[in-house]
């Protein structure tokens, strides 16, 4: 059995975090069944619409059920890396945490740790489903994926950290990562390749390239899909342009997030929502 008392305290930080956040979820029993049954519904009602209309998806080799289910896996290894900061900012609660001197990326890890590990627990049952109940085809290169996963958590968590920055300020939802959020749903490839925009009106899918979260579900389709290797010089400029996202974003929202929580210290506004 480990012992935590012998880890770094910043490790320790982070797991009394967790700790707490599902003390918290098993609290509130109504919302931990609920919360699980919607994840099982989410995933059957994603294959069954795949499994209605299912067509080839030629841009990763393969089907239109094998395309939204990595688009699923994305949901619960990735997301909760960036939902897990903004939907914890807690004005009831912020300005205690901060006050005992955690340093803000022991915050950051903290408030995301428990949704992440809720998310892995999760995500083993829906993936067996999807390969032995609906004919789920997965062609996954670890190094591949592995490297998206870093580059995907970077890009999410710099926009994340934009956003909770700026919302510690005006005590409102920014404009900018607002915008992003939203022209993601319909540009950003989640439940259709981004080149069948193009059906509607030629050339918009260029837009698409634009948007950080596109790279997310681009990269991750290329390593779980058609097992793209990084080997590949093809591969590695694919690679290259998502890590030029992460690599932008990144320290962009830690600076916008550092700067927000010093600015609301100041203003003494930590606990305004």
């Amino acid at each position: 059995m480990i012992d935590i008392s012998n880890l770094p305290v910043a490790v320790r930080q982070v797991a009394a975090f967790a700790k707490r956040d599902f003390r918290d979820w098993r609290t509130y029993k109504t919302q931990m069944i609920t919360q699980v049954i919607t994840i099982a519904i989410g995933i059957l009602s994603w294959a069954i619409n795949a499994m209605y209309r299912n067509r080839p998806v030629p841009e990763y080799d393969t089907d239109y059920i094998s395309f939204l289910i990595v688009g699923l896996v994305i949901g619960n290894l990735v997301m909760p890396i960036s939902q897990g900061l903004e939907r914890r900012l807690n004005p009831w609660t912020l300005e205690n945490i901060i006050m005992t001197g955690i340093s803000i990326p022991v915050f950051v890890a903290g408030q995301i740790a428990w949704p992440y590990i809720f998310s892995l627990i999760t995500f083993i049952p829906q993936l067996l489903i999807g390969i032995f109940w609906f004919g789920v085809k997965l062609r996954i290169n670890p190094i591949s994926t592995a490297l998206a996963f870093v580059i995907s958590a970077m890009i999410l968590l710099g926009l994340s950290m934009i956003s909770v920055g700026f919302r510690l300020v005006t005590k409102s939802t920014d404009p900018i990562t607002w915008t992003i959020n939203t022209l993601q749903q319909l540009l950003a490839g989640i439940s259709f390749p981004v080149q069948f925009l193009d059906s509607f009106l030629p050339g918009i899918s260029s837009l698409s390239w634009f948007l950080p979260q596109t790279w997310v579900y681009h990269l991750w389709r290329l390593s779980m899909l058609k097992a793209a290797a990084i080997t590949d010089p093809l591969i590695q400029i694919e690679f290259l342009k998502g890590f030029i996202f992460a690599l932008i974003l990144f320290p962009i929202g830690y600076k916008i997030f550092k700067w927000g929580l010093n600015r609301a210290k100041k203003d003494g506004t930590l606990g305004w929502f």
